[in-house]
């Protein structure tokens, strides 16, 4: 039988290894679901850190490998062998199989964490019970194509939530501040939702910026190292524009 190897998705941020440290499970939740998002760990980004020892392992990531039905667990540069419990701290479960690696690796359990989208002032569409969350750039075409797409689905069955991060160049930045910045937030969400970047905003003075830092670290945190970036309802992703189409992707989940 030949060794299935999965490159997964888990990082530091999505689950900690641990000697059955079980004691301990209460400490990891709380740093890594409830601080992440909240008002101290924004007090604490990106200058002030816990003050504990830490050392980031020279790896790209963690390889998870089915070894003729043994799980094994090393770095992607094939150096450290990590033994004991891979722990979850999203899920909040022990990752105990390969099967279990795979399938919670490869989703974002959003509604496991303490996120509310109104503290990351997103623009919203529809007003249904599937939540779906969209990361976007206002100079971002497949974002554009993909947002267009909306117009497919029925609003009474998903509330869809844009999430405007300025990463593909410098005019994409101010863009962004100006969206998040202007006093009229229902047209600044509408401009956000439908690509238009042709409305100026009036800018709000002094404008508080918490809630797009808030945003941008969840960004981070969720691993958004490209645009389109769907998080959908059961917590499967997809990175760029989806090729059976928006409502085809969305549909295809639970």
């Amino acid at each position: 039988m030949k060794n299935k190897i999965h490159l997964s998705l888990i990082s530091l941020a999505l689950a900690f290894t641990t000697a059955h440290a079980h004691a301990n499970y209460a400490d990891i939740e709380k740093t890594n679901t409830q601080t992440v998002f909240n008002q101290e760990a924004l007090k604490a980004h990106p200058t002030k850190t816990p003050d504990i020892p830490k050392f980031l392992l020279p790896s790209n990531g963690i390889i998870a490998l089915n070894n003729n039905g043994s799980l094994q667990l090393l770095t992607s540069n094939g150096r450290f062998v990590i033994k004991g419990t891979l722990y979850d701290t999203w899920a909040k479960k022990d990752l105990t199989s390969f099967e279990e690696i795979q399938k919670y690796g490869s989703i974002i359990p959003v509604k496991n964490l303490n996120i509310k989208m109104d503290d990351l002032q997103s623009a919203t569409w529809g007003k249904g019970p599937k939540q779906t969350i969209i990361f976007t750039d206002p100079f971002c075409v497949q974002c554009h194509e993909t947002l267009q797409q909306l117009n497919d689905l029925d609003p009474e069955k998903y509330t869809v939530h844009v999430l405007s991060v300025g990463v593909l160049n410098s005019n994409s930045q101010q863009r962004n501040f100006e969206l998040y910045c202007a006093k009229d937030r229902y047209r600044a969400d509408r401009a956000i939702i439908t690509g238009n970047n042709s409305v100026r905003f009036e800018q709000i003075e002094n404008c508080d910026r918490e809630a797009l830092m808030k945003r941008e670290i969840t960004a981070q945190v969720f691993g958004v190292s490209m645009i389109p970036f769907i998080i959908r309802d059961d917590g499967t992703y997809n990175v760029g524009k989806p090729v059976e189409g928006l409502k085809s992707f969305l549909e295809s989940g639970k």
